[in-house]
């Protein structure tokens, strides 16, 4: 019984302190961060992407699973990825046209930390394929953040 008191007193003490934390320095920020000098040379920010690449100039390519790209993918957006039932060759015939005519293409995945879209444009890069590649850091999140997916608006 004396076991059950003191992991009651320490779960208190840490939630105690916890809570005052978050009424002191708020709730902890969702944003993704992203210092164009600290990623990758395949990846891109967002608001890089926003300024250097207007809207239209460039193919999106959404490396999440199918069922969640048919979901909420961007509009106009196709589907390819390594992480599926259909093999990397098998999905690129599908979307042949659409990559062999773009000139630059932005790649994302899931999340921050998916590394699929980097192994995406990895690929896409062996084949020769589209001049200007790269992958947005910070993946589906960066661009739920910034209210550019459906139901979603720019956080504050």
């Amino acid at each position: 019984m004396k076991t059950v008191a003191e992991l009651a007193l320490v779960l208190s003490c840490a939630s105690l302190g916890a809570f005052g934390t978050w009424a002191i320095l708020g709730a902890p920020s969702r944003e993704v961060p992203c210092d164009p000098a600290a990623i990758s040379e395949e990846e891109i920010c967002l608001a890089n992407l926003q300024a250097e690449w207007p809207d239209g100039s460039f193919l999106w390519i959404d490396a999440r699973p199918a069922e969640e790209w048919q979901r909420d993918g961007i509009e106009g957006s196709i589907n390819l990825t390594t992480a599926g039932p259909l093999g990397f060759e098998e999905q690129m015939e599908v979307s042949l046209e659409r990559l062999g005519t773009a000139s630059r293409a932005v790649v994302y995945c899931g999340s921050a930390g998916c590394g699929v879209s980097k192994e995406v444009v990895k690929r896409l890069r062996e084949f020769g394929m589209i001049p200007e590649l790269r992958a947005l850091h910070g993946g589906w999140d960066a661009l739920r953040q910034a209210g550019l997916v459906k139901g979603s608006s720019p956080a504050n």
